[in-house]
């Protein structure tokens, strides 16, 4: 009898997930075979129940490089999620997953690349949500440099005296990827 993957992961993606559920549900995933079963995690991504749609980002953020490769083709979908669901962890991973994709000169997408510029500016943003954010605006922003100024000076009105250690760090790492230290 064929697995009905939609009830079996559903079931399991419910409640609270530990290391070895994101493991195993992970690893069944895995390879071109499995495209499939990704599909209804894919799904379930999108989920109204939020436990079940964070606890699948959850395990695509634990994918291996081959695995991740099979998000490519859904990275718009992606960005629409990240800027649209008003749940934080769900966006920070999302943002996670987004950062181990390819961004090419064609494909920047104006709407997104100003979330990042706003969310990585706004105090009020968990720092996590921030520091992604500045780290994804530097990756649409590269190809132009036009935006690498606008995102350059952005930076440098960030004080680094009202900023966490984690974003201190990210903001004088992007500084210095700019050719300017931090």
């Amino acid at each position: 009898m064929k697995k009905d993957w939609n009830t079996w992961l559903r079931k399991r993606l419910t409640g609270r997930i530990g290391e070895d559920d994101i493991m195993e549900v992970a690893y069944l995933t895995q390879g071109e075979e499995n495209n499939p079963v990704k599909e209804v995690l894919y799904a379930l991504l999108f989920d109204s129940d939020d436990r079940v749609a964070e606890n699948a980002v959850w395990i695509f953020a634990h994918f291996d490089r081959a695995n991740n490769e099979w998000l490519y083709d859904k990275h718009d979908a992606l960005i629409d999620e990240a800027m649209r669901t008003p749940r934080i962890p769900k966006r920070r991973m999302l943002l996670g997953l987004l950062l181990r994709q390819p961004f090419y000169e064609e494909t920047i997408r104006t709407d997104f690349l100003d979330f990042c510029l706003e969310r990585m500016m706004a105090a009020a943003e968990p720092v996590g949500i921030r520091a992604y954010c500045m780290k994804l605006a530097y990756l649409q922003c590269r190809f132009f440099p036009e935006l690498l100024s606008e995102l350059k000076q952005a930076l440098e009105i960030m004080e680094p005296e009202y900023l966490s250690s984690g974003l201190k760090v990210v903001r004088r790492n992007l500084l210095k990827e700019l050719g300017e230290k931090g």
